[in-house]
């Protein structure tokens, strides 16, 4: 290892480190391939005999354009993202730690660290912009892509308009069928389920995608733009009242299978549960989901892809790889600023 001193020793030093952090982004790329593997040898293992290109389609940034790569971002910032006195801010789950890294590093933009408990446990980790110059990047990318006013009104709230001097554009509505906005914000905020219910002796297949919202206007334009779904209010015990966007049959799920198959998840999490959720599609839009072995493929791919079996040693696995993520950054970070 090298004794930090020297410019020279310095500059060898953070090279090291970014390779490191490189690698990280290589582990990521590699777990959503084997994400894919695991799926397709389940699918080989039970003969299932459907169109895999229609399924294990997959995109990253390198495959949008500047435009789209904006899209994106805003979709993410609008469902999990933040704006304080000095700083922007997006959440991620423990299980999305890669993504984070891979965003962060793909855009050079910010670091990433931990967020804990009162426990002092790690619950998830944070992508922070704090940088003038990172955040006059990340406004330029998202600039005219907002929805709602939520980090509009954030955004002039703590006079960024004057630090950065750019006039962050009024929230308008778009298409969004047409850019990976919902991708963005579905990755931050939204859920795939696949599973059985089961009545007596009775037992079908149900997916559906679930987007909860405090506020209506995000879902009714979803909604309005997809052409299918439907919103409820619901009403909870603590007096908080959030609306539920369901699309949950094969008619209303096709135009997002669609979409999703174009904008595919960057999320892993959500990939897992996409990709489920295609398979249980495609095996009921052919009529193959009621045959025995189909349905014990889609139970162990249910496991597969489920956090909730998840085993300690592997919920262990994944806090230590956000940890090794979460600490390299702070490496780097502290060199820069040296």
């Amino acid at each position: 290892m090298y004794k930090i001193g020297s410019k020279k020793n310095m500059l060898l030093y953070l090279t090291y480190l970014k390779l490191l952090l490189m690698n990280l982004i290589f582990y990521f790329i590699k777990e959503m391939y084997e994400i894919i593997n695991n799926y397709r040898n389940i699918l080989n293992k039970y003969s299932i005999n459907i169109n895999n290109d229609n399924i294990f389609k997959f995109k990253f940034l390198d495959n949008y354009t500047e435009e789209e790569k904006g899209y994106y971002l805003s979709g993410l910032f609008e469902g999990d993202g933040n704006i304080y006195t000095r700083r922007f801010m997006i959440v991620f789950s423990i299980e999305d730690s890669y993504l984070a890294y891979y965003l962060c590093q793909y855009f050079n933009m910010g670091y990433i660290e931990g967020k804990y408990n009162s426990k002092k446990e790690l619950t998830a980790v944070a992508w922070y912009i704090m940088n003038t110059t990172d955040q006059k990047l990340f406004i330029n990318y998202i600039n005219g892509k907002l929805l709602t006013y939520k980090r509009y009104d954030q955004y002039y709230k703590y006079g960024f308009d004057k630090s950065l001097n750019i006039q962050l554009k009024q929230p308008c509505e778009f298409n969004v069928l047409l850019n990976p906005w919902l991708t963005g914000f579905n990755d931050a905020d939204g859920y795939f389920y696949t599973g059985f219910q089961t009545y007596k002796n009775s037992q079908w297949l149900k997916f559906h995608l679930e987007l909860s919202q405090k506020d209506k206007y995000i879902l009714d334009i979803i909604q309005k733009y997809f052409n299918t779904g439907n919103i409820i209010m619901r009403n909870y015990k603590s007096g908080t009242t959030a609306y539920i966007y369901k699309a949950q049959s094969e008619k209303a799920m096709k135009p997002f299978i669609e979409y999703f198959n174009k904008y595919t998840p960057l999320s892993l999490r959500r990939y897992k549960q996409y990709l489920l959720l295609n398979i249980a599609y495609n095996l009921k839009l052919n009529n193959l989901h009621k045959l025995l072995n189909y349905t014990l493929m889609l139970k162990e791919l249910m496991l597969l892809q489920s956090v909730k079996y998840m085993s300690l040693n592997t919920k262990k696995e994944l806090n230590e790889k956000a940890m090794i993520i979460i600490n390299k950054s702070r490496k780097l970070r502290n060199l820069k600023e040296k």
